[in-house]
């Protein structure tokens, strides 16, 4: 299992993804800081961990899309299932595949944006940050393998994390269905207090979220003809 993981992360570990992880996680901090420092403007920590925790969503889309629809892509997933391998161990290694590309360069974005403006709760920024990269990925990989399509995921997916997610949240005619909503769950993580939602029942659904695509992943990638 340790060599499938390692082979999903030397597979995405392509020079442009490297370059876009980079940019989304520890460019954005630098710009940040740069930028306000520059206008001479107040450098708050809750605003870059919020802006951290949208572009970690980002990156875990086209990562964890790119990991599970690869294979696919190439046409080289019936060449893995012809090794004798199980379909769900070569889907389930794309997960742990992605978070290794997603979540440390994430985590050196929270600390470094904690040591440049003295944050406090470093602690509740990591569990936002790295749960919207952690989330983004595993349901992307999912949803990747079922739909066989790298493309189609990353557009349905972006247009959701940045157009409808927040538009829900924000719509209390809904009630507390919004507390659905995965950037509400991330943003009770991350210590929001005005959010009844208890920090349990936020976990709980980001991980329900995450298990309904890996099952839909898992199904399509054990039924699919090869």
């Amino acid at each position: 299992m340790t060599r499938l993981i390692r082979a999903e992360i030397l597979k995405l570990k392509r020079p442009g993804m490297l370059v876009m992880v980079a940019l989304l996680s520890v460019g954005v901090v630098a710009g940040y800081y740069g930028v306000t420092a520059a206008m001479g403007n107040d450098q708050h920590f809750d605003d870059i961990v919020a802006i951290l925790a949208l572009s970690g969503s980002v990156i875990g889309v086209i990562v964890g899309a790119t990991a599970g629809a690869a294979d696919i892509e190439a046409g080289v997933f019936r060449d893995l299932v012809a090794t004798g391998r199980s379909r769900l161990s070569l889907f389930f290694v794309r997960v742990p595949g992605a978070w290794a590309i997603v979540l440390p360069p994430l985590v050196v974005s929270v600390v470094g944006a904690a040591l440049l403006s003295g944050g406090d709760d470093v602690g509740l920024a990591l569990a936002q940050v790295s749960a919207a990269g952690a989330l983004a990925a595993a349901v992307c990989v999912g949803l990747a393998a079922l739909t066989g399509s790298r493309g189609t995921v990353i557009g349905l997916a972006l247009a959701f994390q940045l157009g409808v997610s927040p538009m829900l949240g924000q719509w209390e005619a809904i009630g507390d269905g919004r507390f659905a909503i995965p950037q509400v769950a991330l943003a009770r993580l991350g210590g929001a207090d005005d959010i009844g939602l208890a920090v349990a029942a936020a976990v709980a659904i980001l991980m329900a979220w995450a298990a309904v695509a890996l099952a839909a992943g898992a199904w399509r990638s054990a039924t699919q003809e090869i």
